[in-house]
């Protein structure tokens, strides 16, 4: 015999209840929010944010300037490109006590692991309704090598310098390789490098494909992936002056009548 009432909405309100006291007693559950349209590129505010890679020395840091009105889920996909990882496994953030995270099926290699349950969806949320001036959040990449990224938000209105809505400003050394065991995995991983007599040295650059530089990173490089792998809407259009635009065209239009003319 059941005990939860007969009415699905109150099920959902107990269930709800039964998940708030759960809780942290300093997190509550966040209410539905709406997704705001996004402004014009010239309109929107801009974040300024420092990206660090925990628990490796020396730091493999990112800075990056991104629109207030992106979603979490545009966010990941920048984030993946500044950093250099594959988007190849889940993510989630953790914001204020609150946990976002694409739904998995129940029956997903996570849940079933690490017996995950679903957090909030990141693509109903933007960054504007979650982060203020010196809010320190984590991003979560691979739950099997357990990357954490500490994001700290240096300023909530970033002054323009590039016509490009989401770009890498500055950052230090590369992101380690996918798959690579994590950060005990990735310090064994150099160590062989390190050592041309390693018994594993050749097996290690034939998994790496080769050269792999740790200490290399150029934000140009992270700025081009994300020109590729960003979102359409916030794929940068250049800046045209409209009305010297129209006058061109009109002038051309003149130019191809007077040619006619004259060839009658």
């Amino acid at each position: 015999m059941s005990l939860l009432p007969d009415d699905p909405k109150m099920q959902d309100e107990l269930r709800e209840m039964l998940y708030r006291f759960q809780r942290p007693k300093d997190t509550m559950p966040l209410p539905p929010l709406k997704v705001q349209k996004p402004l014009p590129m010239e309109q929107a505010r801009l974040y300024k944010m420092k990206i660090v890679l925990q628990d490796i020395e020396p730091p493999i840091w990112r800075r990056l300037v991104a629109p207030t009105f992106m979603t979490l889920d545009h966010f990941h996909l920048c984030l993946q490109s500044i950093m250099g990882w594959k988007d190849a496994h889940g993510y989630s953030f953790l914001i204020n006590g609150n946990r976002f995270e694409p739904k998995q099926p129940d029956l997903s290699l996570d849940n079933l692991i690490l017996n995950r349950e679903n957090g909030y969806e990141p693509a109903n949320y933007q960054l504007s309704q979650l982060l203020k001036l010196g809010t320190v959040f984590h991003y979560e990449y691979d739950f099997g090598d357990g990357w954490s990224h500490e994001i700290t938000v240096e300023d909530d209105n970033h002054n323009r310098d590039s016509d490009y809505p989401v770009y890498c400003i500055e950052g230090e050394r590369a992101c380690p390789p996918e798959n690579c065991g994590g950060t005990s995995g990735y310090g064994r991983l150099l160590e062989i490098l390190a050592d041309h007599n390693h018994p594993q040295y050749d097996e290690m650059r034939d998994w790496l494909c080769g050269h792999f530089n740790s200490e290399y990173f150029n934000p140009k490089d992270s700025n081009r992936e994300m020109g590729v792998r960003r979102p359409a809407s916030y794929i940068p259009r250049p800046q045209v002056d409209r009305d010297a635009e129209r006058k061109k065209k009109k002038q051309e239009r003149l130019r191809k009548k007077d040619a006619r003319k004259r060839g009658r």
